[in-house]
């Protein structure tokens, strides 16, 4: 027996040795077959977005004081996308986000990880329904021709999302699209009580602005450079105080608009109205209107070249006032109008007043992989501003803006950027800053970093 055990031990490891290298050469050949009929049908995908930025804050949003300080601070974005489709008929997104600013979230993790958590920035299924219409339900972004009204906004770290419904119609040169959305806020008002049998409240607290949204967007191509697009959209807004609020009331307001867009060789350009009707969120009857119009020249390669004005209506300050005639530009990538200090709309009130953008633009694009671009603005109001002591002058400030973008690589792109704006007594009132110093600034660098990790 014992001479006789290694021989066999010599014969069992030929025949495993045989066995993986025919293993070896034959599964492949499956794995090739079983890709082959596949793959053609499912796909999967898997893309991240890593932004760093920082920003010296010396007066962007509003004006400082002369005796404050500068804010200074560096922000993240991380997010993860996972697509995947099967043909034409379903695809489905869901995309992790976490927000964070440096130095918040503690160097030990905690239980409940305050100030490092992750959240759902994307989370939707769309149906193919038949050739021409397709039906996406769940958390998505909405962004309608420049993003004026509705849009991404993917200058904030965060992002803009809605939950809701749409459909969409694309068939030759038309296209529509319905949105709509109906939002609760348990948390708020009902302790976050899914199980919740009696309430129907709702309640902006750390939650959607609104309410109800139905909104139709549709777009036709007028000949071969042109396109006109028309868009309504009417929104509830309700804020009750508990779930006991008997005086809570949802008040509706509409928007309507159209778009013309024309892109040539050397020429394009933009014209867009938009008028607000119904009430605002206090109840108090809406008329307000938005019109834009810009044109661009292509110089030659590298040169472009731009004129544009933006009218946003508002309301005269220090009169009685018994409609609201202030333009809300909803849910816009407003980052992308009026100045990239922000100091319309998107940051501090600059109380019930209109603005009359006029800018004039240059950008340069180099063959290294980086561009150029600068914006002068000129900021007026056309209302009457008017206080106990004083009539103002409606002139708001001009104000500088200059980019930088350089491509590193396929994956990574570096931008940054400096503004500055030249302040006026008229603007310091409007803010509630009086007495702040003419000059006010801010500085901006990023760094985005976008790879595909995976696409099968």
């Amino acid at each position: 027996m014992k001479t006789h055990l290694p021989i066999l031990l010599r014969k069992q490891l030929k025949k495993s040795v045989l066995f993986l290298l025919l293993s070896g050469f034959t599964t492949p050949q499956l794995h090739g077959q079983e890709k082959d009929s596949i793959l053609p049908e499912n796909s999967f995908g898997i893309s991240a977005i890593l932004r760093f930025g920082s920003e010296i804050r010396d007066g962007s949003y509003r004006p400082l004081y002369e005796y404050e300080k500068p804010a200074a601070f560096i922000s993240n974005r991380m997010r993860l996308t996972f697509d995947y489709s099967y043909k034409d008929i379903l695809s489905l997104r869901i995309a992790p986000q976490q927000v964070g600013l440096w130095g918040q979230a503690s160097m030990i993790m905690g239980i409940e990880n305050s100030g490092n958590r992750i959240a759902l920035y994307e989370t939707w299924a769309q149906l193919k329904l038949n050739s021409d219409w397709k039906l996406k339900l769940g958390r998505q972004v909405i962004a309608l021709d420049d993003e004026r009204i509705f849009g991404e906004y993917d200058w904030a770290q965060g992002g803009l999302v809605h939950d809701a419904i749409s459909i969409h119609y694309n068939k030759n040169k038309y296209q529509l699209k319905g949105f709509f959305a109906f939002n609760q806020n348990y948390k708020a008002l009902y302790n976050n009580n899914l199980a919740n049998i009696s309430g129907s409240l709702f309640s902006t607290s750390d939650a959607l602005p609104y309410k109800w949204m139905q909104t139709l967007w549709s777009g036709i191509d007028v000949g071969k450079a042109s396109k006109l697009s028309f868009l309504l959209s009417n929104l509830g807004f309700q804020n009750a105080d508990s779930s006991a609020d008997t005086t809570a009331k949802t008040y509706f307001t509409q928007i309507y608009g159209t778009n013309y867009f024309i892109e040539r060789e050397k020429f394009s350009g933009r014209v867009s109205a938009y008028y607000q009707g119904g009430e605002n969120s206090l109840g108090i009857r809406n008329q307000g209107f938005n019109i834009a119009v810009s044109v661009d020249y292509k110089v030659n390669g590298q040169w472009n070249i731009g004129l544009g004005s933006d009218f946003v209506s508002g309301s005269d300050i220090g009169s009685t006032q018994h409609k609201n005639k202030v333009f809300s530009s909803a849910f816009s990538s407003i980052h992308n109008f009026y100045g990239s200090m922000d100091y319309y709309y998107a940051g501090s009130s600059h109380n019930t007043a209109g603005i009359s953008d006029t800018y004039l633009k240059a950008s340069f694009n180099g063959k290294q992989g980086y561009n150029i671009h600068l914006t002068l603005h000129q900021f007026v109001t056309p209302n009457e501003i008017i206080n106990s002591e004083k009539r103002y002058n409606k002139d708001l400030g001009r104000e500088l803006d200059l980019s930088v973008i350089y491509k590193i690589n396929k994956f990574a792109t570096f931008a940054g950027g400096y503004s500055f704006y030249l302040n006026t007594s008229t603007l310091s009132y409007l803010k509630s800053v009086p007495h702040s110093p003419k000059y006010q600034q801010w500085a901006w660098f990023a760094l985005i970093i976008n790879p595909t990790l995976l696409k099968t």
